[in-house]
C-alpha cells in the first residue's frame, strides 16, 4: 500500500484551486497523474473503447463541476451541458453519454428512466447508495464512479480533532463558555484522558480510513482496522482483520472511528452489542455514514455510561431534527456532515473529474469504478 505524501498533496490542491490552465485536448494533466498516485485511485479492469458498443461520446450532463471550459478542452467535441435538478436531469439525459452530479440525483429512478443512452454516471461524492439496488446498473453496461479518497486527507483531520476534543473535554469547556462558567466544575463526566499509546480501530480501511490511520500513528497511538477485501497494511497499521473480526477487535480500542460505506453489511452495524463490547472509556468516531448506527442505541449507550463519548459528523436521520435525543446525550460533539469540507473548496474534485472526462472521451480506463458487488 502506497503512503501519500500529505505535503505533495496539500501543495498539488492549493495550486490547481487557485489556477485556472487549460488540458490540452487527449493529454493528462501531470498534476492529475500526481493526484492519482498519491491518493492511489485504481483503474478499471478495461479500456472503454475495448466494448463493442464503443462509439465517441456528445453528450454529458452535469451539475456544475469547475471550469466548463477546462472540460471542453479535455473532451473537443463533446457537448456540456450543465442542469439545475432532477427534472433537468432527467429531460436533458435522454440522449446523453454521461451524467454527473451527486448519487441523489443521478441514480434517481427518473433520471435513469430517460437515459437510454447512458454509458457512464459520475457521483461526485465517495457514497453511492441511492444507486444500489437499481436492476438497470447492477446488470452492466452502465459504468458508475465515484470520487472515493479525495476527501480522505480532510476527513481525517476531522476525525482526529473530534476524538481528541473528546479525549481533552474541550465540549465542555466551549458549553461553559456562554454562561461564564469555565472555571471549577469539574467536568461534568468526561474525565480528559490522554490518547498516546492508546488504540485506534478503524472500521473501514480505505481512502479515509488510511489518512485517519496514518495520521492516529503519526500522534503516538496504536492503530488496528478492519477492511473487507483483504488483509494487506501499510506500515502504520498493527493489525488489519476482516470485517467479521470487528466485534473481537472493537473491544481493544480506546478510539473507534467508522469509516465505512452503506450497504446492507453496514446498515445498523453499530447497534446495543456492539457498543456493550467497548471499553467504558472508549470513545466512537463516525465519518462514514449515519445508516451504520442504530442511533437510538447510540443515545443509550451514551447516556447510560457504556461508552465515554461520541463524536458524530453522519446521524441517522439527517438532518437530525431540533428536538431529537441525540442532540441532548451525553458526552457527544455533533457536527453537520461538514468533514469533507475546507478551504481547499473542490479543486481536487474538479481536477479529477476533468480527467475522468479525459478519459471517457478518448475511450480510456475510468477511475474508481463502483463494485456493486461490494456497494463501492
Amino acid at each position: 500500500m502506497r503512503q501519500s505524501n500529505p505535503a505533495a498533496v496539500a501543495w498539488l490542491v492549493a495550486a490547481f484551486s487557485v489556477t485556472a490552465v487549460s488540458i490540452p485536448a487527449m493529454a493528462q494533466d501531470p498534476r492529475a497523474a500526481e493526484v492519482i498516485r498519491e491518493m492511489g485511485l485504481p483503474e478499471g479492469p478495461s479500456a472503454l473503447r475495448e466494448g463493442k458498443k464503443w462509439r465517441k461520446p456528445r453528450k454529458i450532463v452535469l451539475t456544475s463541476m469547475g471550469s466548463l471550459d477546462e472540460l471542453k478542452a479535455a473532451a473537443p467535441g463533446v457537448n456540456f451541458v450543465v442542469v439545475n435538478g432532477v427534472e433537468q436531469m432527467a429531460k436533458e439525459a435522454v440522449d446523453a453519454d454521461a451524467i454527473a452530479s451527486g448519487d441523489n440525483l443521478v441514480c434517481d429512478d427518473r433520471v435513469l428512466a430517460a437515459a437510454k443512452k447512458l454509458k457512464w454516471i459520475a457521483v461526485y461524492s465517495a457514497g453511492v447508495e441511492a444507486c444500489l439496488g437499481k436492476p438497470v446498473l447492477e446488470k452492466g453496461g452502465i459504468t458508475v464512479t465515484n470520487m472515493r479518497a479525495i476527501a480522505g486527507p480532510v476527513m481525517a483531520e476531522h476525525s482526529i480533532a473530534l476524538a481528541y476534543a473528546l479525549a481533552r473535554s474541550l465540549h465542555v469547556s466551549v458549553g461553559r463558555q456562554a454562561t461564564g462558567a469555565g472555571w471549577g466544575g469539574g467536568f461534568a463526566g468526561s474525565q480528559p484522558q490522554s490518547l498516546t499509546g492508546k488504540t485506534l480501530l478503524v472500521a473501514g480501511l480505505g481512502g479515509i480510513g488510511l489518512e485517519v490511520a496514518k495520521r492516529a500513528n503519526a500522534l503516538g497511538m496504536k492503530v488496528i482496522a478492519t477492511r473487507n477485501s483483504s488483509r494487506d497494511k501499510p506500515d502504520f497499521v498493527s493489525y488489519v482483520g476482516l470485517a467479521d473480526e470487528l466485534p473481537t477487535l472493537i473491544q481493544q480500542a480506546d478510539v473507534v472511528v467508522a469509516a465505512l460505506p452503506l450497504v446492507p453489511a453496514t446498515t445498523n452495524l453499530f447497534d446495543a452489542k456492539m457498543f456493550a463490547r467497548m471499553k467504558k472509556t472508549a470513545y466512537f468516531i463516525n465519518v462514514g455514514r449515519g445508516g451504520s448506527v442504530v442511533t437510538d442505541d447510540l443515545v443509550a449507550a451514551l447516556n447510560n455510561g457504556t461508552i465515554a463519548g461520541a463524536g458524530l459528523d453522519v446521524t441517522e436521520p439527517e438532518p437530525l431534527p431540533r428536538d431529537h435525543a441525540l442532540w441532548k446525550a451525553r458526552n457527544i460533539i455533533i457536527t453537520p456532515h461538514m468533514s469533507a469540507q475546507s478551504d481547499l473548496g473542490q479543486g481536487v474534485r474538479a481536477l479529477i473529474f476533468r480527467e475522468q472526462v479525459r478519459r471517457f472521451a478518448a475511450g480510456d480506463k475510468l477511475l474508481s469504478v463502483v463494485d456493486f458487488s461490494k456497494g463501492y
